[in-house]
């Protein structure tokens, strides 16, 4: 080849416009990467960026700056597993008969083959899958301890992390942490928290060069109470209860880790690439934990906003404005439909979507609320949200009626005032009902008694030193 026209291929780029450089167009062109990052039994009121001044989130809070806060960001349940069945399907978890919490009550007719995620239902991670992204899960599985319920064979190519529902951070932790299908020897571990962030990081670097789905399915902080002991000792101080304090420091060494995330995603360049989602699993597990709610009523278990509504961000950066309020119900349904069409997918037609995508709403171009209605129910109780509205059915069979716009803290009844409204609502909650197929297991009696209790507690806000 001449001399010029060697000369001419190697500096040629340097004459293009900025934007037009090869690689540019490449890494523009290509689907964004995918993640999400769950806490388990998280207090409403427990981050920084949900107005919390007593426990230290930065890393969050500054997620929350560059995408949008959802203010009402539901789950589809109250309790981990069903909550993720639900999230990881884009369905209604009702749908398929996984509607209470694993492992349930005893019962001989129930085997273990059949207590997990139904196999007939298909996970983000399979639809992905047929976009050509590579899929990972680190950390909680509780959707089935059977083999056939394995993370790897419902969708994802890798797995680090536990099949159970909770576990130790410290003490005993190899027995029931894998990594794919192998067992993992306890010397090469060091505290939960931090295993899942390092695990996470070394997922995003293998998979740089490629679209990736990761799910980082964090345990803190959920029970037992084990936090980092250099982070406990700097919390002590500042709560009137250990327990509280435990809590602050499990939260703390999770913000520390979804800090790692990010920052590898920009080390390699990938930040304004992906689309990062963050919501807790379930409502605040208080006073158990040590978590708080406030100014919500309920916790985990119940029908009520305490229990269902979390806190929810979504950062895209350069798609989704940045510091970004959205007050329209939304619910972690709509992750799936969300991922699926930025991956450049399609929902299947062969079943029943209970989400939508977000980002025409996000970005402006639809004006109307994602949803007209949106719905929980549990062995021991149910509810139904419709704009203001929402009905809560409690254990006992009672219909409380709350205008939770005006009161969200769920503390006035208004069903004797707007009788045709409860009635209204009521209907639209039986005529769902008829969508579902009956639960494949039932729930523990003593949970059942738990919960009911949550259904009367007060806001609790004596953990906090003021």
């Amino acid at each position: 080849m001449p001399p010029l026209k060697v000369a001419f291929w190697i500096l040629w780029p340097l004459f293009l416009w900025p934007g037009e450089n090869p690689r540019h167009q490449d890494l523009e062109e290509q689907p964004p990467n995918l993640i999400i990052l769950f806490s388990d039994d998280a207090g409403y009121a427990d981050f920084g960026f949900q107005g919390s001044h007593d426990i230290r989130t930065p890393h969050l809070d500054r997620l929350a700056q560059a995408g949008v806060r959802f203010t009402s960001g539901y789950v589809t349940a109250s309790v981990c597993s069903p909550s993720r069945a639900g999230m990881l399907t884009g369905r209604y978890q009702q749908r398929f008969g996984h509607e209470l919490n694993l492992p349930g009550a005893r019962d001989a007719t129930i085997p273990g083959s059949i207590r997990g995620l139904p196999l007939s239902e298909r996970t983000i991670a399979d639809l992905l899958k047929e976009q050509n992204y590579v899929t990972g899960l680190v950390g909680k599985w509780h959707l089935g301890m059977a083999d056939h319920f394995h993370p790897m064979n419902r969708g994802f190519d890798e797995f680090f992390g536990l099949r159970a529902g909770s576990g130790p951070f410290w003490e005993g932790l190899a027995g029931g942490i894998e990594n794919g299908t192998s067992p993992v020897s306890p010397d090469s571990l060091t505290y939960l928290t931090d295993e899942f962030g390092i695990r996470a990081v070394d997922f995003i670097a293998r998979h740089r060069n490629e679209p990736f789905f990761l799910f980082v399915s964090f345990t803190a902080p959920h029970a037992p109470m084990q936090a980092k002991e250099e982070f406990l000792d700097e919390e002590l101080p500042r709560f009137e209860t250990e327990i509280r304090a435990q809590n602050a420091a499990m939260t703390r060494s999770l913000d520390e880790n979804v800090g790692k995330v990010i920052a590898a995603l920009e080390q390699y360049g990938l930040r304004k690439n992906t689309i990062i989602v963050f919501a807790n699993d379930n409502g605040g597990a208080m006073p158990s934990n040590g978590s708080l709610n406030a100014p919500l009523r309920g916790a985990k278990g119940t029908a009520l906003e305490g229990g269902n509504r979390v806190p929810f961000v979504m950062s895209w950066e350069g798609v989704i404005p940045a510091g970004l309020t959205f007050n329209d119900p939304v619910s972690t349904l709509d992750i799936l439909p969300t991922f699926l069409k930025a991956a450049g997918g399609k929902l299947p037609t062969d079943r029943t979507f209970d989400g939508v995508d977000l980002l025409p709403y996000l970005r402006g171009d639809i004006s109307d609320a994602p949803h007209d209605t949106l719905f929980w129910k549990m062995q021991w109780g149910a509810a139904v949200r419709a704009g203001r509205w929402k009905l809560v059915r409690t254990p006992s069979q009672e219909h409380w009626l709350f205008d939770v716009e005006r009161d969200v803290s769920e503390s006035e009844d208004l069903s004797s005032l707007y009788p045709e409204k409860l009635s209204e609502l009521r209907r639209s909650l039986n005529t769902w009902e008829t969508t579902h197929v009956p639960p494949i297991w039932a729930i523990e009696q003593s949970w059942h008694a738990r919960t009911a209790e949550r259904y009367d507690q007060q806001i609790v806000d004596t953990f906090v030193r003021r």
